[in-house]
């Protein structure tokens, strides 16, 4: 067996280098799990989440070498064998779930490998482990930070992959290396240029190729945890602690330019109150089903008004449950599912769907409610609707007025308040102005639990957020028996330039008073005084609106992209080509056009062609280095057998010497001379062969002499012969 020799270089440097990789691969899967709603959503609970934490924080420790362990390995193995036992109580007691106990053991063997790997298998697994975590993080994750930690892992991956091929290959090898300390440099160029080019290539087949199916593997994940400020039910105090939240729920895109400064977006009319909180108990919604994907919600004689109509497109994010939006009252919905329920509050929801990036349209009206039956130039209402306006039917009116047990100084204070109005309308526009006028909009929490948070928001503290003052003027307007309920969903948003997509955050959570106006049906009302808190514009909110152009654009154009959007970026593409006058790539873009059309309706046998015919041109691509190899070695070897070699087949079959070298562990430094590098082989099986080879070589190439050209095959052949 050879000894090992390395000239002006130490393994250690290698090593480290693998090392930190590795580390690096480990960090950006965990990082890209946890960032990407694995701790938020449910999947990773934060006891395991922060223990392997530590255990990759104490691995950086041992890699930077700042702290040394030797774990002995029945210590491993005791460990070990005490959380085999520790598995059924963990399953049967603790996560009472088969899933999340298999989290917890996975989490387990990563924590004890990432602290105890030293041997070429316990790198192995964690090499596994970062896959599996990388793999998790995609199926979880919907944001841009995936794309991030995917750019860094294959970064790291590259790298580390590089390196344990290296360690490999100096085992049991004589090496004749000179000048190669800035091996990490050079390798770090080597692993940057690779990684950017795997993007580059992954990238223009995602483009070509869109998919058409999400992960099954999403199903099997628990259901995500809601942070959206939306719920089934509102208490006193929930939404102003949620609004304090940034998360951001929606995105909304309208047609036409339309951009109102201020909309209610509507998730659901809450009607009974105990009072602490507003809640619903009949739950048994309408069933509707789309026909190809467009649902009718209004009748012709709604959509003979002459109303404010627009279009917009609502793409969901992390609401956390089924019910959708709307601004507006929807005339049509254009959604993704075959069933749609419309509950008795009007609300809309759509079961058994993925509230995480869920896209429907709506086409709405804005505009006045009729009024006396008609509608500033629009057509008369028919007596049957004119009817239905004025008079609410006597059980949802009796549903819509019940009080619990009332403090006796609210009951006066809605009387005093409408003392002289006379009409539905103006008893809730007096509370609606009352309110809004002698209270204030605080954040600030009460500091301690009270019998009854509506008494003391409306005689004592005389300020809070917006459940307060809806609830509050709810209630009063039923104490003068005005049919009323409180209304949940978002207010606003903020309309971003740079994508044309607003904003709606869980701070825009809001809710308002709905009443029953005869002759108006239910009329929105928003007793709720401005913010004077609300934070003004600035260098962060432009970060932030660059920031969640990005994110949309990673949403529509990565998560969403389909073959409607990657027909969209072809007619993007023609019309930019018309712009710029390229009417010579007419036909590329017009095949391009007619095959993305097509492609739904091609034999899958097509498909299987065209993906031969790609694999081959990959393993054409990937073998013609091999290939222009052995023509070099097989045209140089014959013309020096038959003495019509030159001085270019002598260079030629010298690389190819130098390269068989390499392959056993010898390199010749790019600063030596043939004879330089020929004394400093020390392998006796080498030694002799490679000097009478440098020899010839010399004399062919610089000497002319063609005598002995065919004695530098035969050499060839004993070192290609050789182990």
């Amino acid at each position: 067996m050879a000894a090992r020799r390395t000239v002006g270089f130490e393994e250690s440097a290698i090593r480290r280098f693998f090392e930190v990789s590795l580390l690096g691969m480990l960090l950006s899967g965990y990082c890209a799990l946890l960032l990407g709603q694995g701790l938020s959503g449910g999947a990773v609970d934060a006891p395991s989440a922060a223990l392997a934490g530590m255990a990759l924080a104490l691995r950086i420790f041992l890699v930077a070498g700042w702290w040394k362990v030797n774990v002995a390995s029945r210590w491993v193995t005791a460990v070990t064998l005490l959380y085999i036992g520790f598995y059924p109580v963990d399953y049967l007691y603790i996560s009472r779930d088969f899933l999340r106990a298999t989290v917890h053991m996975v989490f387990f063997v990563a924590i004890v490998k990432v602290l105890t790997a030293t041997r070429p298998r316990d790198f192995f697994f964690l090499k596994i482990i970062a896959f599996l975590e990388l793999l998790a993080a995609s199926i979880l994750s919907t944001n841009l930070t995936f794309f991030v930690f995917l750019t860094l892992f294959l970064l790291c991956t590259v790298a580390t992959f590089a390196s344990t091929e290296i360690l490999k290959a100096r085992e049991n090898r004589t090496l004749v290396t000179v000048g190669i300390g800035a091996f990490g440099k050079r390798l770090g160029w080597i692993t940057g240029l690779t990684t950017t080019s795997i993007l580059f290539v992954t990238m223009a087949l995602f483009f070509v190729l869109p998919r058409t199916a999400r992960a099954a593997l999403e199903r099997l994940l628990p259901g995500r945890q809601s942070v959206s400020g939306f719920a089934s039910e509102v208490t006193l105090g929930q939404v102003g602690e949620i609004r304090r939240q940034s998360t951001v729920v929606m995105h909304v895109r309208f047609e036409d330019g339309f951009n109102p400064p201020s909309l209610k977006w509507r998730g659901s009319a809450l009607s009974e109150f105990n009072n602490w909180k507003w809640y619903n108990t009949r739950s048994a919604g309408r069933e509707m089903r789309p026909e190809m994907g467009l649902l009718k919600l209004v009748d012709d004689e709604h959509l003979q008004q002459s109303y404010k109509r627009v279009t917009y497109e609502v793409v969901l994010n992390s609401t956390g449950g089924d019910s959708i939006f709307v601004a507006g009252t929807p005339e049509y919905l254009r959604v993704p599912s075959k069933i749609v329920l419309q509950m008795p509050s009007g609300a809309l929801r759509v079961p058994f769907i993925d509230p995480d990036g869920f896209r429907y349209v709506v086409h709405a009206s804005f505009g006045w409610q009729p009024l006396n039956g008609r509608m500033g130039g629009g057509p008369r209402l028919s007596a049957a609707t004119h009817a239905a306006l004025e008079r609410l039917p006597e059980n949802d009116r009796n549903f819509h007025l019940r009080l619990p047990p009332l403090d006796k100084r609210v009951t006066a204070l809605a009387q005093q308040i409408t003392a002289g109005a006379k009409t539905d309308a103006e008893r809730a526009r007096a509370i609606e102005q009352y309110l809004r006028n002698n209270f204030r909009y605080s954040l600030t929490p009460l500091e301690h639990e009270v019998e009854d948070p509506l008494a003391t928001f409306l005689f004592e503290r005389r300020q809070g957020h917006c459940e307060y003052f809806a609830s509050a003027m709810a209630v009063m307007l039923r104490a003068v028996w005005v049919p009323s309920r409180v209304a949940t969903g978002f207010q606003s948003g903020s309309y971003n330039p740079l994508s044309g997509w607003s904003v709606i955050r869980a701070s825009d959570a809001h809710s308002w008073v709905e009443a029953w106006i005869p002759g108006q049906g239910w009329v929105t009302y928003d007793p709720t005084p401005s913010d004077p808190n609300l934070a003004s514009g600035g260098p962060l909110s432009q970060l932030a609106l660059w920031s969640d152009a990005v994110e949309m654009f990673w949403q529509e154009w990565v998560l969403g992209y389909d073959l409607d959007r990657q027909l969209t970026l072809a007619l993007k593409m023609e019309q930019s080509r018309h712009r710029l006058s390229l009417d010579w790539l007419s036909p590329l873009w017009n095949g391009f056009a007619r095959a993305s059309r097509q492609a739904t309706t091609v034999n899958p046998r097509v498909y299987a062609g065209i993906f031969i015919a790609i694999a081959c041109l990959v393993m054409l691509a990937v073998s013609w280095p091999h290939i222009r190899a052995w023509r070099i070695r097989w045209v140089g070897r014959n013309r020096l057998l038959r003495g019509e070699a030159d001085s270019h087949d002598a260079a030629l079959i010298y690389r190819e010497m130098l390269k068989q070298l390499k392959r056993r562990g010898v390199e010749k430094p790019p600063a030596w001379t043939p004879a330089e590098f020929a004394r400093s082989v020390r392998s006796e099986a080498l030694a002799e062969i490679v000097k009478e080879f440098t020899a010839v070589y010399n004399a062919l190439r610089f000497g002319g002499r063609k005598d002995d050209a065919a004695r530098l095959a035969t050499l060839l052949e004993r070192i290609e012969h050789l182990p």
